[in-house]
């Protein structure tokens, strides 16, 4: 991610590139991302915001694609070390069985109870259809106690 995809007063990030390995070019940023649903501007935490606007202010590592966070040397950082990164991460913190799809199914249901919409959570995740986040990102045993306490309402 480029630092043209934060938008600071507004508090959101746009996803509309990616990093691959291109055959024959190496690493290489594409002017797309995997889908058409992963192309969005979603609203991010202010304490996300204020973190990346101290990154912005105090880590100068020069490169020339503006990149939020590339490589000590100012290149492009690859998806395999990311993944290592996160690996080492996990299992330093003692979560060694997070893994990127089940941190996200985790902001899927954290999303879910705080009331938002199938909809309104496959569009913040990058998914086309609803039915694929709520198929395999949502908890799917979260629905007994609204009901309980709808049912309760009716009956009292």
């Amino acid at each position: 991610m480029s630092w043209s995809a934060v938008y600071f007063a507004a508090q959101t990030v746009t996803f509309d590139a990616n990093v691959v390995r291109a055959h024959g070019r190496g690493l290489i940023i594409q002017d797309h991302v995997k889908t058409r649903a992963g192309m969005r501007t979603i609203a991010v935490p202010g304490s996300l915001i204020k973190r990346l606007l101290d990154r912005k202010t105090n880590f100068k590592i020069h490169n020339e694609h503006d990149l939020v966070f590339p490589t000590v040397r100012g290149n492009i950082r690859d998806p395999r070390n990311t993944s290592r990164d996160w690996r080492n991460a996990r299992e330093r913190l003692g979560y060694p069985t997070v893994t990127t799809h089940s941190f996200r199914k985790t902001v899927a249901t954290a999303l879910d109870h705080a009331g938002l919409s199938a909809r309104e959570i496959a569009e913040y995740l990058g998914h086309a259809n609803p039915s694929l986040t709520q198929d395999v990102y949502m908890a799917k045993n979260t629905g007994g106690v609204k009901a309980a306490h709808a049912l309760n309402a009716i009956i009292q």
